[in-house]
């Protein structure tokens, strides 16, 4: 996905910056967050909470979501196939 761009009016005082336009589920945006609420303030990734579905974060930490979101799901994924041979009986 390419780099998205804010632009800015330097005599407004706003600063620019780019980074990339995420888009997920809720759910995930509130992992994504809490991710970036973890961090340190000079290491926060998140440039702009845009709505309910996407966010503008900084493209140097584009590969450590990724990671960290494909940990999360890994850790929270349940297959049935992990309990087929079990006995499952509540008898």
């Amino acid at each position: 996905m390419p780099p998205k761009s804010t632009q800015s009016n330097q005599s407004s005082g706003v600063t620019s910056s780019s980074g990339y336009l995420l888009t997920c589920d809720p759910p995930m945006k509130q992992f994504i967050i809490h991710l970036n609420d973890k961090k340190s303030a000079d290491k926060k990734f998140i440039l702009e909470d845009l709505d309910a579905r996407h966010l503008l974060i900084k493209g140097d930490v584009r590969d450590e979501i990724t990671r960290k979101v494909d940990e999360w799901m890994d850790e929270n994924v349940f297959s049935t196939i992990e309990r087929v041979g079990e006995n499952l009986d509540t008898s």
